[in-house]
């Protein structure tokens, strides 16, 4: 009876232990080597001089310091299934310190309706000549603008 309780026990903690693992892991997705770089929710941004909306593609950066950050971002217009999202382009970025990087684009009117736009981000960390891997892709939320 002993010997069941106490596999019951050690089972418990193991899965214990790995959810805890599981659930820290994805809270800390966007923070790597001391840096935090987070994809906000685009905004409109106004018009350009030809009266085209404008979009900013805000990214937050948070860095300890002695550390530089490269980002890549890609932007795209999401689209429901079974159409593919479309690419609107990429934009690459050098950072340190805590700051929030403006990325002001026009919107592209790619359909009829509302464009739906959002962003990608991953970065990397460099700090006394060591740059540690990309992280992976996180996503902003959607921001909808009416056409």
């Amino acid at each position: 009876m002993r010997t069941k309780k106490t596999l019951a026990t050690a089972l418990a903690l193991a899965a214990s232990a790995a959810m805890s693992v599981a659930v820290a892991g994805s809270a800390s997705a966007n923070t790597s080597s001391g840096c935090t770089v987070v994809p906000l929710k685009p905004i409109f941004a106004g018009f350009n001089s030809s009266g085209v909306k404008l979009v900013n593609y805000r990214i937050s950066v948070s860095c300890s310091s002695g550390r530089t950050v490269s980002i890549q971002q890609e932007r795209y217009e999401e689209d429901s299934w079974p159409n593919g999202d479309d690419f609107l382009g990429a934009t690459s970025f050098s950072s340190s310190g805590v700051t929030t990087l403006n990325n002001v684009r026009t919107l592209v009117d790619g359909e009829l309706g509302d464009e739906e736009v959002y962003h990608n981000v991953r970065f990397r960390v460099s700090s006394n000549g060591v740059t540690s891997p990309w992280t992976s892709w996180q996503k902003s939320a959607v921001l909808t603008i009416p056409n």
